[in-house]
Formats: structure tokens, sequence, C-alpha cells
């Protein structure tokens, strides 16, 4: 049976009169079958000469990202039935990345950050943008939900990156590894989040963290491809990586390698 859905990939587009590279954010259709992968249906969402990056799905018809306007960089909507762009927050002095929405929820979360450099957790009501801190006490860089209360975050410290497992609700923090990479994500139907460590060669190694137990446990998948440490999860089998012009796919349950999508 073949399966139809969408998928969110930031290209990056050199400018040369720019010092910084700039990102725009496509939108394609994907599709599906137990041995073939199909992208097709190509569009550029974001039409945006600043940064755009770090899309994520709120529903089937809404899209949050990070979008660079007028210097500064808010949580840009892109609406899917009418090709419109808008913009959710619109702060001076502040900056937004890794727009989500918190499962079950009309809450959106993104990383804010201050006229200070700081990284906080803030929270808004996509319905209201009634505005709260999440969490207020460390310098987080990259986060993904498990459910309402409960995510994992890679939090900032002086060389490097720790992941954390974070319970919203008890308001507990614990230390699951050193080290950790940028791609945080939830695996689909499933019980588990995916994150990456940098290994002994630098590469990074793609983890899971199991949460069918009495406790978290985190397993090993893979090695991800020579340089890369951004993914994505096809279903609960595959993971796509982009390397280049090419996509990788690394299915679980054939052989132990990435092979052309």
């Amino acid at each position: 049976m073949q399966k139809i859905g969408f998928i969110l990939l930031a290209f990056v587009m050199s400018l040369s009169l720019q010092a910084q590279e700039n990102t725009e954010i496509f939108l394609f259709e994907i599709k599906t079958t137990p041995t073939t992968v199909d992208i097709v249906n190509g569009k550029n969402i974001s039409q945006n000469a600043g940064y755009d990056n770090q899309p994520s799905f709120y529903d089937g018809n809404t899209l949050l990202y990070s979008r660079t306007q007028d210097s500064l960089t808010a949580i840009g909507i892109y609406d899917i039935t009418t090709s419109r762009n808008s913009i959710f927050t619109n702060e001076p002095n502040s900056g937004y990345f890794s727009p989500q929405r918190i499962p079950n929820s009309e809450t959106i979360v993104a990383v804010r950050q201050d006229p200070e450099g700081r990284q906080r957790l803030a929270q808004y009501n996509f319905k209201t943008k009634a505005f709260k801190k999440l969490l207020d006490s460390s310098q987080v860089g990259y986060f993904a939900f498990y459910d309402k209360h409960t995510f994992i975050a890679s939090v900032l410290q002086p060389n490097q990156m720790d992941l954390f497992l974070i319970n919203s609700e008890n308001e507990t923090s614990e230390n699951i590894i050193t080290n950790s990479g940028r791609s945080l994500q939830k695996v689909p139907n499933s019980n588990s989040m995916s994150y990456t460590v940098e290994n002994e060669t630098q590469n990074m190694d793609l983890y899971t963290l199991d949460f069918s137990g009495d406790e978290p446990t985190s397993y090993f998948v893979c090695e991800m491809p020579i340089g890369r440490q951004d993914y994505t999860w096809l279903d609960e089998n595959r993971i796509l990586v982009g390397s280049g012009d090419s996509l990788f796919v690394y299915d679980l349950f054939g052989e132990p390698a990435w092979t052309f999508a």
C-alpha cells in the first residue's frame, strides 16, 4: 500500500553578496511503500531573502518555522490551503527558533533568545498568543516533545550540549548523556524519541530513547552518514537523511547501511 504525506526540507541558498548563508523551506509531497520512497512536487514556501529554518507541522494544514524579517527572527506560519505566510511573534530584540506544537494542546513552544543572548523556552497559546515561560533555568539549544509534559532537550554547556529528559508538570530534569547533537525527534507510531551523540571519530551516532519500560532506556540504532546530523523519520522503521543533492534511507529491518532514496 502506498502512503502519501508531506515532508519539509530546509535548503541552504548561498548569496555571494552576503557573509551569511540564507535558507529556504521547501514543502514536498512524499509517497512511500514498504520498499520505495518518492519525493515530488517541491515548492518553496518561505519565499524570503532572510533566514528561514527549523520547520514543523502544527497540524495537517499549518506549518511553523523560524523566519527572519527586518533583522528579527520570528515564528512564521504558513497555510498550505491558501499558500500564505504570516508572522506569529513580532517582539523587538528577541529571536525565536525551533517552534513546535505541544502534543494534544493549542500551545506553541519555541526557543526565545533575549537581548542578552540567553536562550529560554517560551510557550504561546496558538489562538490568543498568551505568553508564559516554560523552562527558565536552562540554555536550551534544541528540543522535542514526547507527550504534553515530557520532552528531551539539548542544553548548552560551555563547550558542548548535553541531553536532558524534562518533565514540565513535575518540574524534574535528568541528564541523559553528554555531547549530544541538535536533531531530536519523536519516532512515529512508537513509544520512543531519538537523538544523536558525537562518537570517537567525531561523527554522529543515532540512538532511540524507549519509554515503554519502567525507566527510559537508550538503544543504539546506527552511525549517521559522515558529516551529517540532521534526519527525519519516514515511519517507525525508516530514517531519511540529506547529503549534498542526494537523499539516503536507513531501514531498521533491512541491510544495516544507508541507501539512496
